[in-house]
């Protein structure tokens, strides 16, 4: 007897939650998922904020076509002059500040704010890194030690030393950080704690604090950015600048591409 591909899926693809859905995909188009059966869904998650412009937008599709029968894979980005990428890095930067103007494309959000900690302690020379309860940067060794919760990394001590929690959007916190600090990893709007959106004022005590202290502001936007909260990036909200900004997401229609955008 065949084996069904529910039991197959069972047996052979890790699952990441004890109950996963199992919604057995045969179509995605627009905002809706079509199971075996034909019955369609309406998707409310939208691959956690990846899809924000629907399955298979005629234009990604297209692209990705294109892209597929001229080349794939050639080199690691920033070694071969590759004309997507580098006319993505230019579109990228042209709707950022000035100061954003490089652009490290990675796979993931969790590789760009992977890469966004090590830039900051290779540019800063220091090692203590400040972030914040409840949040939510990946669940890499590097992320997980900037997570702000213990539920997702109590399994897999010992992390990364010299890392400091503080509490999100509380003015007095942010006397933490100091000048051993190389830097400030903070969700410009928080994801896994219910969308906690911050006060204007403190976002911008907080990049106060990180241009008095020397301390790098790195604003994750692997959620929040590319259009989710009314603005292109959220930052864009509080009228101040990161120093490095990480992106994932919806920034790939669906292909699994991330980056972290800094200056040269």
């Amino acid at each position: 007897m065949q084996t069904s591909l529910r039991n197959l899926f069972l047996q052979h693809v890790a699952q990441t939650s004890d109950i996963p859905p199992m919604l057995e995909v045969q179509k995605a188009e627009g905002v809706y998922i079509t199971d075996v059966k034909g019955r369609k869904y309406l998707d409310l998650i939208s691959g956690i904020a990846v899809s924000n412009v629907g399955h298979c937008h005629p234009q990604v599709v297209k692209a990705i076509q294109q892209q597929a029968e001229t080349y794939m894979h050639v080199m690691v980005y920033g070694e071969f002059i590759q004309s997507p990428q580098v006319k993505y890095a230019e579109a990228l930067c042209a709707m950022l500040p000035d100061s954003l103007n490089a652009v490290y494309f990675v796979n993931s959000g969790n590789e760009a704010n992977d890469a966004a900690l090590k830039l900051a302690k290779r540019a800063t020379g220091r090692t203590e890194i400040i972030y914040f309860e409840n949040a939510y940067h990946g669940s890499g060794q590097g992320c997980l030690s900037v997570m702000g919760s213990e539920y997702f990394k109590q399994a897999y001590r010992p992390l990364l030393p010299s890392t400091k929690r503080i509490r999100y959007n509380e003015m007095l916190d942010l006397e933490s950080i100091t000048c051993r600090s190389a830097a400030v990893i903070f969700e410009t709007i928080q994801g896994e704690s219910g969308a906690t959106v911050p006060d204007l004022e403190y976002v911008q005590a907080l990049r106060n604090k990180c241009n008095e202290t020397g301390a790098l502001l790195i604003m994750d936007e692997i959620q929040c950015g590319f259009g989710r909260s009314g603005k292109l990036f959220a930052f864009e909200h509080f009228n101040v600048c990161p120093d490095i900004l990480t992106i994932a997401k919806g920034m790939g229609g669906g292909l699994p591409i991330g980056a972290m955008v800094a200056s040269q």
